[in-house]
C-alpha cells in the first residue's frame, strides 16, 4: 500500500442502487471500510424522514440523508486528489467532497456524496492502496465519464418513471425508452467481456444495479418484457453478460440475502406512495438524477 487507507465509513442502504455503485466500487479496488447501514424504510411511507428512518450520524455529515455517503480522513482525500490532478490535469473536475466540521474528531475527515463521483473518487483511491499489479481501472478512458452520465440519464433514471407513472401508457412510454438505451448498453458490450472493455469500467459499475433489477420490473410491469423491445441478439448477449456479473466478486459481495425483501421495498414505488426523493421527483415530473 502506498498510503495506509483506514477509518473509512460507508454509509449505504442494502436496496439501494446509487449505493450499490460505490459499493461495487470499494469491493472491485478491496479498498477497507467499514459498512454502516443507514436507511430504514417506513411502512407508512407519510412518516419518518421521506419515508424512511434515518441513520443519525448519516444525517449529520449529510443533511439531505442520501446514500451513499463516504466518511474519510482528509489525508485520504488529499492524497487522492493530487493523484487525480496529476493524471487529469486540465480535464481534472471537481467532485461533491465536503470538510466535516467536528473539532472531537481524532483528525480532520470530509465527506464524499453523489453516486458517480464516489465512484470515481474510489477508483483514484484503488490506485493509491493497491499495488500496480493488482489495481484495475475503472476508467481506462476519460470518454467513459460522459457515457456513465448518459447511461445514468437515461437508463437509471427511466427504471423509476417504468414504475411510478400513473398510466400504462405511460409506463410503457418510459419502458420503450428504458429498453432503446438497454439496448444501445448492451451494443457496447465486448464479447465474454464489458463496456467497451475486456474489464470492468465505471459504465458497468454505473448501469449494474440496475440491470440486476431488472427482475424487478418483470414483477410490477408483467406486461412490459425487455425481450420483447430489443432484438435476439440483444438479449442474449445480456442474459450471458448478466451471468457475468452475478460471479464478480465485487458484485456478488453487494447483493441482498432474500428477492422478497427487496421488492417489498420497491412496491412503494409500484404503487406510486414512495415518498423518497427519487419518488418525489419522478411524481412531480423530474428526473430521479436531478435530485
Amino acid at each position: 500500500m502506498r498510503v495506509s487507507v483506514n477509518n473509512i465509513q460507508f454509509y449505504c442502504a442494502w436496496f439501494c442502487p446509487y449505493a450499490q455503485r460505490a459499493w461495487i466500487a470499494l469491493e472491485h479496488h478491496k479498498i477497507p471500510y467499514n459498512y454502516v447501514e443507514s436507511l430504514i424504510v417506513r411502512e407508512d411511507q407519510d412518516d419518518g424522514d421521506h419515508g424512511y428512518d434515518k441513520n443519525p450520524k448519516l444525517l449529520a455529515i449529510n443533511p439531505k440523508g442520501l446514500v451513499p455517503t463516504i466518511d474519510l480522513p482528509t489525508r485520504i482525500v488529499d492524497e487522492t486528489e493530487l493523484l487525480r490532478k496529476q493524471k487529469k490535469g486540465e480535464a481534472f473536475r471537481t467532485l461533491s467532497i465536503k470538510p466535516i466540521d467536528d473539532e472531537e474528531r481524532n483528525e480532520p475527515a470530509m465527506v464524499l456524496m453523489e453516486s458517480l463521483d464516489c465512484v470515481e473518487f474510489l477508483n483514484s483511491l484503488g490506485e493509491i492502496c493497491n499495488d500496480k499489479e493488482a489495481y484495475c481501472d475503472l476508467i481506462p478512458d476519460s470518454s467513459l465519464l460522459k457515457d456513465a452520465e448518459d447511461m445514468n440519464k437515461n437508463v437509471c433514471s427511466t427504471f423509476y418513471k417504468v414504475l411510478m407513472k400513473p398510466t400504462f401508457e405511460e409506463q410503457k412510454e418510459a419502458f420503450e425508452y428504458f429498453s432503446k438505451y438497454i439496448g444501445e448498453y448492451v451494443n457496447e458490450i465486448l464479447d465474454g467481456g464489458f463496456y467497451k472493455s475486456t474489464t470492468l469500467t465505471i459504465v458497468d459499475v454505473t448501469v449494474i444495479p440496475w440491470i440486476l433489477r431488472l427482475p424487478l420490473l418483470r414483477h410490477y410491469r408483467p406486461t412490459l418484457c425487455i425481450e420483447d423491445y430489443i432484438n435476439e441478439e440483444q438479449y442474449k448477449k445480456l442474459e450471458k453478460y448478466i451471468q457475468r456479473i452475478n460471479a464478480l466478486e465485487a458484485v456478488k459481495n453487494t447483493l441482498w440475502d432474500d428477492f422478497d425483501k427487496l421488492l417489498a421495498v420497491y412496491v412503494r414505488y409500484a404503487d406510486g406512495t414512495a415518498t423518497s426523493q427519487v419518488g418525489q421527483a419522478v411524481k412531480s415530473g423530474k428526473n430521479a438524477h436531478d435530485i
